[in-house]
């Protein structure tokens, strides 16, 4: 009787890609998120370190996240999307049971940042995997609707993570990635019982390409002037959106002195938010017919208002205010940057150019909370979040000259 629902459930999840692919990437962001927001707080309050000392943890992640989305894009066109997506998540869950050992132990900060960047690095092999299976499994027109999905999966992460990271608040912290690492190894079962297949056919031809499949993929992306314009836009949106969960973090709790339990809340609600209204606006765009372009330029400016808006914060309402506009911007703007990237690629190449995206994702993520964190360091609240929410009007600019270079020179690349 029991095992009847539970066999329906996820012959129900193999059948729908996109909400196999979101209940893993739930898994992979609730791992993570329960520990991630928390690390500068453990570091600045448990270990007495300075902030300006903790804020290099950023940047080295964003290194690892640098080095890591080249190889594990030639490692998915050569090996198929399902060994990057299952060897991402195992191995993260087995470095995070080294991190916890390594936090009961009290192990020196940078043998401590060290482990951080190898968890990162292999994350990065999911991402890549998981969005090369997304360009084989969808048509360009459906994959905002996709990819809702995925960010729906990604905020049940992002929403209970910090929940439950404030829960266990007066716990031992190594027993936040003990957790963590369980939960890697749950997704790693589910993702290859539900979702996790090559979608590409297994032909001499395609076995052919595997073997040659470096080519001139960096001349191809070169030529592809759209593509850079999107990349260079994707960067400096990362700039600013990298500060959600880091120099806001300690501004939140140093500057405007709220609670730790207060913004464990606050990080929820972005989560919540998501989960809510990602299906609904997404459906209501497309049956406006909104342009992909103009959903991502709205999106950014909506990203822009809000961080710009911390500028002005006194408590937790503020805030509060401000994450909700950032949400909203995530939620237009999200889903149509990557259906602009993606269409870019086919399936041949899909690793190797989605792969790109993640790199400006992890140089952004590297450098943007550097820049926060020297800027905290230095200047004014209003300096601080005016600086940069700039980065999101910059961002919106390289988004629309890639949409003036398209309809100049008519360039379209499909998916499938």
């Amino acid at each position: 009787m029991i095992m009847n629902p539970v066999s329906k459930f996820f012959s129900y999840l193999c059948r729908d890609k996109g909400i196999a692919l979101a209940a893993t990437w739930s898994f992979n962001q609730l791992s993570y998120a329960i520990v991630y927001p928390f690390i500068p707080i453990y570091m600045c309050e448990e270990r007495g370190l300075p902030y300006g000392l903790v804020s290099i943890i950023f940047p080295l992640l964003g290194l690892a996240t640098i080095l890591a989305p080249v190889p594990c894009g030639w490692l998915t066109d050569r090996f198929g999307h399902s060994l990057m997506m299952l060897a991402g998540q195992i191995l993260r869950g087995a470095i995070f049971f080294v991190l916890a050992f390594m936090v009961y132990i009290k192990a020196p900060f940078w043998t401590f940042v060290i482990a951080l960047m190898f968890n990162t690095a292999v994350g990065v092999a999911f991402q890549v995997g998981s969005d090369a299976y997304l360009v084989g499994i969808a048509a360009p027109d459906e994959r905002p609707g996709y990819y809702s999905k995925i960010r729906i999966g990604y905020n049940v992460g992002w929403a209970l993570g910090p929940m439950a990271g404030a829960f266990f608040a007066e716990t031992p912290f190594w027993l936040f990635f003990i957790l963590t690492g369980l939960l890697c190894v749950a997704g790693t079962f589910h993702t290859w019982f539900s979702c996790c297949r090559d979608t590409r056919k297994h032909t001499p031809q395609v076995k052919q390409q595997k073997t040659a499949v470096q080519g001139n993929i960096f001349a191809e992306i070169i030529r592809n002037r759209r593509f850079l314009f999107l990349m260079a836009g994707t960067l400096f949106l990362m700039l600013l959106t990298s500060q959600l969960y880091s120099t806001l973090s300690i501004f939140s709790t140093a500057t405007v002195n709220i609670s730790k339990k207060a913004l464990g809340s606050i990080y929820s609600l972005n989560g919540t938010m998501v989960l809510a209204l990602q299906i609904p606006l997404v459906a209501l765009l497309k049956k406006l017919k909104a342009p992909i372009m103009l959903q991502l330029i709205s999106g950014t400016l909506l990203y822009s208002i809000g961080y710009f808006q911390l500028g002005f914060a006194g408590g937790a309402w503020a805030i509060t205010l401000a994450v909700v506009v950032v949400t909203l911007g995530e939620i237009i703007a999200q889903p149509a940057l990557y259906t602009a990237a993606s269409s870019e690629a086919d399936q041949d190449n899909a690793g190797r150019m989605m792969s790109v995206s993640s790199l400006m994702r992890g140089i952004g993520f590297s450098v943007g909370p550097w820049i926060g964190g020297i800027l905290y360091t230095h200047a004014t609240p209003v300096v601080l979040w005016g600086t940069l929410s700039s980065f999101a009007l910059i961002a919106a600019v390289f988004f629309g000259c890639s949409e003036l270079f398209k309809r100049k020179t008519g360039q379209t690349n499909t998916a499938l």
